[in-house]
């Protein structure tokens, strides 16, 4: 009766020193005998070990050297994919501080606030864009929409900074006029 390729896997890696090269690979791996996991990761290269003596393209006892070194790489890959897989699920699973992720969120008072500014701003562009200048316009948009500067939006359009500042100017007075009725101004 001729051995399964299982038992001649496992009768291999058992005569001699064999099994050597899966503690050579936990090693290599980084997994000590004092590591939570370390018998877990024995007994699955062990488990891979069969496999690799089957995939093996010569005869393993004909090569034993040349085998054992294939083994090696073949189980150190498996299990360094496995402890990959297994670091980035407790990744995923730690608690971790929140504290990072509470500062980032805005507060209620932010979120209103940038409500208020979006309302504004949408307020501001209908009445530039009902009786603005070109330039007003493009001082508004290029302010608020685009968030450039002074600098940015002469470049943009190609005129001076003196330009886009006369173009502030004349939309601050439109919106003054607009916004503060004559008998109130002073009050």
């Amino acid at each position: 009766m001729k051995p399964t390729p299982h038992a001649a896997a496992y009768k291999f890696l058992y005569t001699g020193d064999h099994e050597m090269i899966l503690y050579a690979t936990l090693k290599r791996l980084h997994i000590r005998p004092a590591h939570p996991d370390y018998e877990d990761y024995l007994q699955e290269a062990r488990l891979l070990f069969p496999e690799v003596y089957v995939d093996f393209p010569d005869n393993p006892e004909a090569k034993p050297h040349q085998f054992l070194a294939y083994a090696q790489r073949k189980i150190y890959w498996a299990l360094l994919d496995r402890l990959r897989r297994d670091r980035k699920q407790n990744d995923r699973q730690e608690a971790g501080d929140q504290t990072e992720l509470l500062e980032t969120v805005a507060s209620d008072a932010d979120i209103l606030d940038a409500i208020g500014q979006q309302d504004f701003r949408r307020y501001l562009l209908r009445v530039i864009g009902a009786s603005g200048s070109t330039g007003e316009w493009r001082f508004l948009v290029g302010t608020l929409v685009d968030q450039l500067t002074a600098d940015e939006i002469a470049a943009r359009h190609g005129v001076s900074h003196n330009t886009v500042y006369k173009w502030r100017r004349t939309l601050i007075r439109r919106l003054v006029n607009h916004l503060t009725p004559p008998e109130n101004f002073l009050n």
